[in-house]
């Protein structure tokens, strides 16, 4: 054989060897901002569900049960995620950070501020990587003042 020909074979297995190599590292982070922007896509949802939830609670601090299935929906249903999540969970607070019940909450005076949190877990799949898919916690808040005057 000629000695260009065993040089070009080994360059050939060369680019071979640092293709996959280079694989090895490309693949990954293009699964890690897949993720990332699914991630990113259930805040959002939540973090909207939950300012619509204080406004609506704002106006009618009855309304509980309404803004909690909003809230559970808006991440059920999200396009980026919603199967890869847990169901939220939706606490409602005073201004001096006590938990309020649902009826505690309706019972709020006029000017009374509060706070809507909510949270849930996600869980991400990143292929190749090792320690992936440990879930993450996502939680969000947003503050309200009644303003249904009695």
């Amino acid at each position: 054989m000629c000695k260009s020909v065993r040089s070009r074979q080994s360059e050939s297995g060369q680019a071979t060897l640092e293709i996959l190599l280079a694989l090895l590292v490309l693949i990954p982070l293009f699964f890690g901002s897949v993720e990332l922007t699914r991630g990113v896509g259930i805040w959002l949802s939540l973090n909207s569900d939950v300012g619509v939830a204080a406004r609506t609670l704002s106006l009618d601090p009855s309304q509980w049960n309404w803004s909690v299935q909003l809230i559970q929906d808006g991440v059920k249903n999200n396009v980026l995620g919603g199967s890869s999540v847990t169901t939220p969970t939706v606490q409602a607070f005073n201004s001096a950070g006590t938990e309020l019940s649902s009826t505690q909450l309706a019972a709020l005076g006029f000017g009374e501020a509060f706070r809507i949190q909510a949270s849930t877990t996600y869980t991400p799949w990143l292929p190749l990587v090792s320690g992936g898919g440990v879930p993450v916690t996502i939680r969000v808040s947003h503050w309200g003042i009644v303003e249904k005057y009695p």
